[in-house]
């Protein structure tokens, strides 16, 4: 778990070198709002700089009071290209804020609330633009929203970042917002406290997000390309090359359960005990750790 805050202007000028002598490790700073790049945030590229300079892991947000989904694609082209200088070097998430001011924005224009359904589409739109320009993307939502379900297809999709002020969240979420009044060394005021339980820098670096470039798979061979199938109690064994300990699962261990081996240098040896009943069967996966795990081939039970 990593300690963090999120700033914007009304934290006025940050002394960053307190900050992280404070024990911050990332910073989330507000990018701008709305549909048109005058609106950035005044101290954004101070901030992102800064804290940067002072070895701190950088990500932002976007505050939105978009009324359609294109205003919301509109505030998305316009938050990729405020975050242009800085491709290569965040290692934190870009969110979505859309909240009450935004939901009241939208009351004046159209002369109704906003429905859930619109809310959940505008978010998306926004975070489905972003993420094609290829920016490591989450929602931010507090208690109120998650449960009333204005974003239900977005905190399905994506990260969460949630405002919850009770202790634990009390939703699954990689950030944590867990209050709005922190003292920290280096700024006057009060300030959003956040905590981190995710490994954002390793996913996005890993993931080839926010300009950095993803690197190659690492090879991983096994020895068995075809279906293997066996008769209940039988037992298999296959060989896995890899020059990191992989990653090895069965799709269901009620069809044929997996046991580590052995190990000889990079290989790495597996027994499949055939458990299921006649006719069932599963995959074999394997992944170097950190890559998306691949079907190998499958164990069917005679």
């Amino acid at each position: 778990m990593v300690k963090g805050i999120d700033v914007s202007k009304y934290q006025k000028q940050i002394n960053w070198e307190s900050v992280d002598a404070h024990g911050i490790g990332f910073a989330l700073v507000r990018i701008g709002m709305g549909n048109d790049a005058k609106q950035a945030d005044p101290y954004f590229h101070t901030n992102v700089e800064q804290a940067l300079a002072r070895g701190l892991h950088v990500g932002g947000y976007y505050f939105g009071y978009a009324t359609s989904e294109a205003d919301a694609q509109k505030e998305a082209d316009i938050c990729n290209e405020l975050l242009q200088p800085y491709k290569g070097k965040l290692l934190y998430p870009i969110a979505y804020d859309y909240e009450y001011n935004s939901a009241d924005y939208f009351r004046r224009v159209k002369g109704r609330a906003p429905t859930n359904g619109e809310i959940d589409s505008f978010a998306c739109a926004f975070l489905d633009r972003l993420k094609s320009y290829g920016w490591f993307v989450n929602i931010y939502t507090n208690l109120d929203y998650y449960r009333s379900g204005r974003f239900k297809t977005a905190v399905k999709k994506y990260d969460v970042w949630l405002a919850d002020y009770s202790g634990d969240p009390d939703y699954p979420c990689g950030i944590q917002q867990t209050g709005s009044k922190g003292q920290v060394a280096g700024i006057s005021g009060s300030v959003d406290l956040d905590v981190s339980f995710r490994d954002y820098p390793a996913m996005i670096q890993a993931g080839g997000y926010n300009g950095y470039t993803k690197p190659p798979r690492t090879a991983v061979k096994i020895d068995t390309t075809i279906d293997v199938v066996k008769p209940s109690g039988d037992v298999y064994t296959f060989k896995v090359t890899c020059d990191k300990t992989p990653d090895v699962s069965t799709g269901n261990p009620k069809v044929a359960a997996l046991f580590f081996c052995r190990r000889d240098g990079n290989d790495y040896f597996y027994h499949l005990f055939f458990c299921g009943g006649s006719g069932t069967e599963t995959g074999i996966y394997t992944a170097a750790p950190g890559e998306d795990m691949l079907i190998r081939f499958k164990a069917k039970v005679k």
